[in-house]
Parts: C-alpha cells; structure tokens; sequence
C-alpha cells in the first residue's frame, strides 16, 4: 500500500508523545465510581496504544484493552484507511448518558490517511462509546461541534434528548461503516421491509422551436432491502475506499407520531472510483422496549443542472405515510 506524506507537525508532536502514557480522567456526568475507574482506565490504555502504534506505524495492538470485540474489529478496520495520533497527554472530559450506556466527546487528534486519495481534515475528534458497565463499546470519528448542536438543540424531553443522542451516535458511526467497509452493521440498522429510493439526472435531448437543448430531471428508483446491501456490497469489493462525510443535518420529530424520526443530511461520496452530492434522508422508528430501526432510506442529488435543491424540493419524513399512533 502507498503511503501519503506525513504531516510535518504530526512527526513533531510524535517525538514528544511516544515517551508518555496518556491520562483520562472524567469530571462529571457519572455518580457510580467503579464503572467511571473502569472507563478511566480502559480509555487512558486505548489513547495510549493509539499513539505508540501511530508513533511506531504498526498495527494497533488491542488484546489487552478493555474493550468490546465488534469495537476493536471496527477500529482496527478504520486503522487500515486513517493513523491518527491522540494531542494531549492530559485529558480531562465529562461523560454523556446515551441508550446505551456513555459518551466521551471532544478527543482531538491529528490524522493521517493511509490510502492514497483518501483526504481528510488534519485533526478530528473522536468519539468513544461505553456500555453501561463502563466497557469500550466503539471509537468513531466525531461529527463537527455544529452538526452536533444542530442534531440536540431542538430535543424537547429526556426521552428525545436520548433518541437524538443515538441519531447522532448513527451519523457518525455511518461514515466508519464506509470506511470499514462494515456491511453487516448497515444490514443490522435497517429493518427487513425497508425501503431504499434513489434518484439519478438521466440527460434527455428535447427540441423547443428548432433548437437543441437538454432537458434534465431526476428519475427515482426503488429497491428492497437486499437489493441496496446488493449493491452496496459490489461498491465496497469495487473501490479500494468510500469516504462519505455529512453536513446540513435536519432532524425532525414526526408530529402525529413522536417514535418516528426524519433525518436529513447533506452527503458527500467519494470513492476511489467516484464522487458525487446529494440529500440523504433515514427515517427511524423508536420502537418502545426495542432497538431502534430505519424503513425508508432516501438519496437523490443536490443539484439538477445549474439549479440546486430548494427545501421544498428535498424529501422530507412529511412525504411518507408514517402510521399515527392509537
């Protein structure tokens, strides 16, 4: 595999971080002290392997971290696209409740891609995710501070609060499936009917007055379930890496039925062998005492010719038949 140039202030930063354990430390957010010990110690010996392994270039070493095993398939499988190097050695942060379990937020680090034409911003934060008997469930590149705050400052209970915690938690786990190449979570996250719509902008030549002009429009497609991981799967054993990245997040809480979910996102694609933009929109249902499950997945572009998208013309949750409650 070819490398891509490091940066010159990672090299910087690495001399000085190779010689010195990483220390994590949670202020606030969790009142019981064996499980908040157990994330403390868990998460300061993860940190630490993440950047002696980056500072050696090796593969991470995760047998002896406390740590779920889908969690350490799944880093490792975005260590093989992204090296990233944590930037303190200090960290102090306070824990986030979640459905399931905990959230540490705002752990910065510059990153380093690995594959060749794979870009990417040259410091990310990360997320890490918890059970909640304080085990590393997941690591995930964070979504930026205003993707954030648009997703939770709208949440109007606990339980909403909760829910759009675990939208987020989806948006920036979907990304890591791309760069994983992780099917087999994408299939788990969407329920067995689902319904999969997808736009294209076919050219047409038409003739208006004897001149030539093109007529663009776009034309939907619908797929089930395995036809869209089908295809999905084809595009992963295509191209050596996908790298979707999200902005413009919209969630909206259905009005006559509060389980359900619209989430709008501005996605940019880019492939090894393709690139494109569009609005992606994942309609989820909260199911009471049940895992949460998307039924309708929709993309279609952001731009037809030279005219982009209004709101009005981007599907929203209010375009499908949402049963109501009893």
């Amino acid at each position: 595999m070819k490398r891509i140039l490091i940066f010159v202030s990672l090299f910087t930063f690495v001399i000085g971080a190779m010689a010195q354990d990483i220390d994590f430390t949670i202020v606030d957010g969790i009142q019981n002290k064996t499980v908040k010990s157990r994330m403390e110690s868990g998460i300061s010996k993860l940190l630490t392997e993440i950047n002696q392994a980056c500072a050696q270039e090796r593969a991470l070493r995760l047998d002896g971290i406390d740590m779920a095993l889908s969690g350490k398939r799944s880093l490792q499988a975005l260590w093989k696209n992204l090296h990233f190097l944590v930037e303190d050695n200090t960290i102090v942060e306070r824990c986030l409740t979640s459905a399931e379990g905990y959230v540490i937020r705002n752990i910065y680090t510059q990153v380093n891609p690995m594959i060749e034409g794979y870009n990417d911003e040259p410091e990310r934060a990360l997320t890490i995710r918890l059970l909640r008997d304080g085990q590393i469930a997941s690591v995930t590149m964070a979504a930026s501070d205003a993707v954030y705050g648009r997703i939770m400052e709208q949440g109007l209970s606990v339980t909403d609060l909760e829910r759009r915690t675990t939208i987020l938690s989806f948006v920036e786990n979907y990304r890591s499936f791309y760069d994983e190449k992780d099917i087999n979570s994408i299939d788990r996250v969407f329920s067995d009917d689902a319904i999969i719509i997808t736009g294209t902008v076919p050219m047409q030549k038409t003739y208006s007055n004897d001149m030539g002009a093109w007529r663009e429009q776009i034309k939907y497609k619908v797929h089930n379930k395995q036809q869209y991981l089908s295809r999905l799967r084809a595009n992963f054993n295509r191209n050596k890496y996908i790298k979707v990245t999200f902005s413009d997040v919209e969630v909206v809480r259905h009005p006559a039925n509060p389980n359900y979910y619209g989430v709008t996102l501005h996605q940019h694609w880019k492939s090894s062998t393709y690139e494109d933009d569009g609005y992606l929109l994942l309609i989820w249902e909260f199911p009471d005492g049940e895992d949460p499950i998307i039924h309708y997945r929709t993309w279609q572009p952001d731009r037809i010719g030279s005219h982009s998208l209004t709101k009005d013309e981007i599907i929203n949750i209010m375009d499908f038949n949402i049963p109501t409650l009893d």
